[in-house]
């Protein structure tokens, strides 16, 4: 009877110890593991933190147009001081953009049916500012570089003109550009996102676009 309560003692203990050792590894994992986001005073020559940036966009190009952009960046802390640290960014941005006629006032949507589709793909690397002593606000200068395809697609009726028909025209080429965004982090892997970007040099706004406004959150992954 006392060999039996022994060995239960002994195996308590041993499973009390391996329990310990293996809360002891968890938390010295989650120690090494990098902050989400550029931590609080800030850091420099951190490993690459990473985020996702969402937003609804508005832009005007042959004419008004709505639209989503999604971008994933990396950031590599490169200097720091008390109020800031600057980060060096590189990532890629899939944005898609849509002309509907009811945008046009203009056009008669009882004689004039389709739209005009706008798909980028974008390279972007530059700098951000991460401000304050929290580090909850960042804003970003970036300048971007890919291919911008455009596909109007538009179907005509005009009765007392005698006039009817449909047809598609496509457009692919290499659009550069530059960004301003900003971001407000509200709890630690969720913020608030804001951007504004315009192409350059200029060219036709019917196939590149003026500029592009958007609004979303930020999400930061590591």
């Amino acid at each position: 009877m006392r060999r039996s309560q022994t060995m239960i003692r002994s195996r308590a203990l041993a499973s009390l110890l391996v329990l310990s050792l293996g809360l002891c590894t968890a938390q010295q994992a989650r120690a090494q593991e990098p902050p989400v986001g550029i931590p609080e005073g800030g850091e420099r020559g951190h490993p690459v933190h990473v985020r996702l940036d969402t937003a609804a966009t508005y832009g005007i190009g042959g004419q008004s147009f709505l639209g989503v952009q999604v971008s994933m960046s990396g950031y590599l802390p490169i200097w720091n001081t008390r109020w800031a640290t600057g980060t060096f960014d590189g990532g890629v941005l899939l944005g898609y953009g849509n002309e509907p006629t009811f945008l046009a006032p203009w056009i008669d949507p009882s004689q004039v049916e389709g739209a005009t589709h706008r798909i980028s793909l974008f390279a972007r690397f530059g700098h951000t500012f991460h401000l304050g002593i929290r580090r909850r606000v960042a804003l970003g200068v970036h300048l971007y570089a890919g291919l911008h395809e455009w596909i109007s697609s538009y179907s005509v009726n005009y009765p007392n003109e005698g006039v009817s028909g449909s047809g598609t025209a496509k457009r692919s080429l290499f659009v550069t550009g530059a960004e301003l965004d900003f971001a407000y982090r509200f709890s630690q892997p969720v913020g608030l996102y804001l951007k504004m970007g315009a192409p350059f040099p200029y060219q036709s706004s019917y196939v590149a676009t003026i500029f592009t406004v958007g609004a979303g959150l930020t999400f930061y992954l590591r």
